[in-house]
């Protein structure tokens, strides 16, 4: 019964999208908060189970096509069994740059491109930082002037230590704000 509902939450949204006619929303001088979750999945060096990540954005957008962002997302995980299963808590942080594309109706594609900080707790009493540089992909698609669900895949390669690559898929909604 809960797959039915979902399902039928699914559909409804789609056929939302579908049928609006709105166009998509970013335009100079506004500002964005985004609520959304990830995916996060550790380079297997890290030895670390992969997780959800819960996080927030905030945006600025200096033209319709270029906008600087700040977001932190918590991550709550496990080690792998065989490094002791211990949890690990942190928070990843990030500031990035992000390219609109094009626009075509209510869809904004665009690139993302920064840099970041991933502060882990393995052990629960001493913090690690690691800088990383970050790229991805992703899109909004309005389906009011003020309001998108946003989608992205981001590659994370830390640049301190031994490199690892790590990968998040984020899905959130878009709140517009300003004029």
């Amino acid at each position: 019964m809960i797959k039915n509902k979902k399902l039928q939450m699914a559909a409804g949204l789609f056929t939302l999208l579908a049928a609006s006619h709105a166009f998509a929303g970013n335009h100079e001088g506004a500002a964005t908060l985004t609520l959304a979750d990830a995916y996060y999945h550790f380079a297997s060096s890290r030895h670390l189970e992969n997780t959800a990540s819960p996080n927030v954005a905030i945006a600025y957008n200096f033209t319709d096509r270029w906008a600087i962002e700040g977001g932190v997302g918590a991550i709550n995980t496990n080690q792998k069994q065989s490094a002791g299963g211990r949890g690990v808590h942190g928070f990843l942080y990030s500031a990035d740059a992000i390219y609109r594309c094009f626009k075509h109706k209510q869809f904004e594609p665009y690139v993302i491109a920064g840099v970041g900080l991933l502060a882990l707790q393995p052990n629960g009493l001493n913090s690690t930082h690691q800088g990383n540089i970050n790229a991805g992909i992703g899109t909004q698609i309005f389906f009011s002037k003020i309001i998108a669900l946003r989608g992205e895949v981001r590659d994370l390669y830390t640049t301190t230590g031994a490199g690892k690559n790590d990968y998040m898929i984020n899905f959130g909604v878009s709140f517009l704000m300003g004029n």
